[in-house]
């Protein structure tokens, strides 16, 4: 996968993994995405100024989707901000984590903040319609990202709400020392399938949710990515890019747009694939997933504005074509 972090890609049907997310439970070991956390007194300001999201203003129990940019307002990844009494945790991309440091650590100057690996702790994942039900009681009320100190069937976890994956879903924050116990636990409940990458791939796509180092990167600006109203505030004050990301907000928007691509019965193309708009490339496929739901092959690009419009048909390099559609292909049920 991408950040050179490994995962597993399924367990037994991707189809039936999907349809567990769907209808049911899936458990995903999500140690494989990067963690930090922030320690010190001026951790909240110290993390405001560099990322798109809202952190000062931000309680105890709270969270935040948002992404760091640079100088040019470019993505330098996204990001997930926890906060708890005494600390910030980050959640990012896989293979992230190194990045992220290293580019906070440099204008730590007299800030009293510590930026420190999180590997100790582990997010295991339940998503789905029944996830709740497995829960049993402590599930937190704030927003997508709202988290409390609870009790799972006895273990001791920081319960998080967890969006943008296209279901119903609560991460759960334990110790890696004890992580392998409690995914015994859960797994021996009946209904909770164990849940692989490939499937998440499947609900994020038909869900229209685009992935750092798949659909966007330090090319693209936030308002490309589909989740600018949820991870961009224009009214927090400075951060590092602020000034490029909202010229573009104030002055009428960007030339590209997150789309769907709808390749009917064709074959679907490798990820990477031109896409060309009378004669001229307007985008990449990006993701390419079979879709579960609409049984056929589907996928992300972000296109020229010249190319968005749903029910364009766009040249596929190589041969081919592919129609554009607007996001979500299934409407999340969360």
């Amino acid at each position: 996968m991408d950040g050179g972090a490994t995962a597993p890609l399924h367990y037994g049907s991707v189809a039936e993994e999907v349809r567990a997310l769907r209808e049911g439970c899936g458990l995903v070991d999500r140690s494989w995405t990067g963690r930090l956390e922030l320690l010190g007194a001026d951790r909240h300001r110290f993390l405001n100024a560099y990322v798109t999201c809202e952190v000062k203003g931000l309680s105890p129990g709270e969270g935040a989707y948002g992404f760091f940019t640079n100088p040019k307002g470019g993505i330098l990844s996204d990001v997930v901000v926890l906060v708890h009494a005494d600390r910030l945790w980050l959640q990012l991309p896989a293979g992230q984590d190194g990045i992220i440091s290293a580019h906070l650590r440099k204008y730590i100057l007299a800030d009293r903040v510590e930026v420190r690996s999180l590997e100790d702790m582990l997010p295991i994942t339940l998503l789905g319609p029944r996830a709740g039900e497995v829960l049993e009681s402590g599930i937190p009320e704030a927003g997508d990202w709202g988290h409390v100190r609870t009790k799972v069937h006895g273990t001791e976890v920081a319960l998080q709400r967890t969006g943008r994956l296209g279901a119903e879903a609560y991460t759960l924050w334990v110790s890696a020392s004890i992580a392998g116990h409690l995914i015994e636990d859960l797994l021996a409940l009946p209904g909770i399938l164990p849940v692989g990458f490939e499937a998440l791939e499947v609900l994020r796509t038909e869900a229209g949710l685009a992935r750092f180092g798949r659909d966007f990167g330090p090319e693209n600006f936030p308002q490309e990515t589909g989740a600018e109203d949820e991870s961009v505030s224009y009214t927090k004050g400075c951060y590092l890019g602020q000034e490029v990301v909202a010229r573009i907000h104030y002055r009428g928007g960007v030339q590209k747009t997150l789309r769907g691509l709808d390749f009917g019965a064709g074959p679907a193309p490798a990820p990477g694939t031109a896409l060309l708009h009378e004669g001229r490339e307007s985008g990449t496929a990006t993701t390419v997933v079979n879709s579960v739901a609409l049984g056929r092959p589907i996928g992300l690009a972000i296109l020229h504005r010249r190319a968005v419009e749903p029910g364009t048909r766009l040249e596929l390099a190589g041969g081919g074509t592919v129609e554009v559609k607007e996001l979500p292909f299934v409407p999340s049920r969360v």
